[in-house]
């Protein structure tokens, strides 16, 4: 019966694209006034914006863990960057519940290209491993690798983290045979320690963002060809740092006068202390408007691939029969609160709100909003519904919000959304962060919780956790944080529970 039901009704394309780091206020659906993305403000105008989408973990690996599984990262393992401290899980690991496995076992045509960061091939992509000097992981012991190819997908395989992407063999050998080069000139450094950004003089199409599209489209070909539909994941490195700016969409930007950021001044009183390791070497704002700069350049020049591969899609009839979803592994920092860079170990929406644009399959409606708190797992889940899953892998945490693009309710969908977190590097910090109705509540262990009245504070500048006016709401986003832990089997839970609300 299934199979019929697929011949009786074509089942649509999706193409995933996803992003690295992008701050929602890149985009003008999010109300973004600086950052010029035409294409991505397109794509909005035909799609259902979704208002409030969170990032299951404002870290790559475990973001992008969950979207594979459909996991928390306290349930994949993936819970910090992957040959880094804290992740118990190295290589993403092939199981049934896989996103590509859950396709194939529909018959869809799966593809993949870009950033992974979900395993290695090569010891020098576990740059992250400086224990490797002691100890062998059990992966790497038992000669277990997971690359896109190694689950199922058709692609490329670019194992680790990346670093932007220009330093894979399968990059240079691109540009030594389309006459290229990768040319840098004009870098700035300094404000973070190991953060960087430069000038690409060299041609556009001699960029990262431009090649994956061309793989993308190498892949896409393929597929178009074939009876059964398609699902292609798009993954690009940027807006992530290094930001690298070709000049052309530098120059939108070069005398363009940038306004503090509202919560810059932000003295840091009454906020964790745990936030400081990720301050950056200076205070003073014109110290970071360079940055900034090539952040909405680097971001500027995503956008004009990501339209080459839209009118792609149209020049071969295939955007009316392809739902687009578009959104980013988690945000970015970039000064904000006194001076913090990069992220994890703060969980304010710049870096765990995500855009999230959805183009349905038919005939393009106009621009919708939908204000449902949604995270990574939901859009895994949504995949899924779109693909003809009908029953969610057992412990999935996402939900498939896929009735709504056709215009359907959803009246019992959750009134909450959950981040986690569990630090980066060589420090490792367990945070729970729970939105519901315009509050935010966030459990760090170890160290001073926070309480954000979003209705009368946007910019998450007072802390209200010790505000006795706000007593009933933090008890009460206390406990709905205990009933989402039991919902999903946290277990973080009993402890949670004995540090927060024994006395409640």
């Amino acid at each position: 019966m299934a199979q019929q039901d697929r011949q009786t009704k074509r089942r649509p394309n999706i193409l995933f694209i996803q992003t690295d780091q992008q701050r929602v206020d890149t985009m003008a659906a999010y109300g973004g006034t600086v950052c010029q993305t035409p294409h991505l403000n397109q794509l909005a105008e035909e799609s259902i914006v979704f208002n409030n989408a969170y990032t299951s973990c404002p870290v790559c690996t475990p973001a992008r863990a969950s979207m594979q599984t459909g996991l928390y990262p306290f349930k994949h393992g993936m819970q910090t960057n992957g040959y880094g401290l804290g992740s118990i899980v190295q290589e993403l690991p092939d199981t049934a519940r896989l996103l590509s496995r859950q396709l194939g076992e529909q018959e869809y045509n799966i593809g993949y290209t870009g950033k992974w960061h979900l395993g290695t091939k090569t010891d020098e992509e576990r740059h992250l491993s400086a224990n490797l000097s002691y100890i062998q992981f059990p992966e790497i012991a038992a000669g277990i690798r997971t690359l896109p190819t190694d689950v199922g997908y058709e692609g490329d395989d670019f194992g680790g983290h990346g670093l932007g992407g220009m330093v894979y063999p399968e990059f240079k050998q691109y540009l030594q045979e389309n006459g290229l080069e990768w040319k840098l000139e004009n870098k700035i450094s300094g404000h973070f320690e190991g953060h960087y950004a430069a000038e690409l003089t060299s041609p556009e199409e001699g960029t990262v963002e431009y090649y994956l599209v061309d793989r993308a489209i190498h892949h896409i070909d393929r597929f178009r060809e074939r009876e059964e539909p398609f699902f292609f994941s798009l993954n690009f490195w940027g807006p992530h740092e290094p930001y690298i700016a070709p000049t052309r969409f530098l120059n939108l930007y070069r005398d363009q006068a940038l306004e503090p950021w509202p919560n810059f001044r932000d003295d840091g009183e009454g906020k964790p202390s745990i936030h400081r390791i990720k301050m950056s070497n200076t205070k003073n704002w014109d110290d970071f408007v360079p940055y900034i700069r090539h952040y909405y350049a680097f971001m500027s020049s995503i956008d004009e691939q990501i339209g080459r591969l839209i009118a792609y899609l149209k020049e071969h009839d295939l955007y009316d029969d392809t739902v687009i979803i578009f959104t980013a592994d988690h945000g970015e920092s970039l000064g904000i609160h006194g001076g913090l860079c990069d992220k994890s170990y703060f969980m304010y929406e710049e870096t765990c709100k995500i855009p999230l644009v959805v183009k349905p399959a038919g005939q393009s409606p106009s621009k919708r909003r939908d204000d449902r708190f949604v995270g990574t797992c939901d859009i895994h889940a949504t995949i899924l519904g779109l693909a003809g899953v009908e029953m969610m892998p057992q412990g999935a945490d996402g939900r498939s919000f896929a009735p709504v693009l056709d215009g359907h309710e959803l009246t019992d969908w959750p009134d909450s959304v959950v981040t986690e977190g569990a630090g980066l590097e060589g420090v490792m910090y367990t945070q729970r962060m729970i939105r519901k109705g315009h509050y935010k509540y966030v459990f760090n262990c170890g160290d001073l919780d926070e309480l954000y009245d979003l209705s009368k504070d946007r910019h998450e500048l007072d802390n209200r956790i010790s505000d006795p006016e706000y007593g009933s709401i933090l008890s009460e986003m206390r406990q709905a944080l205990a009933d989402w832990m039991v919902l999903h089997e946290d277990g973080a839970l009993k402890q949670y529970k004995r540090l927060r609300m024994s006395s409640q």
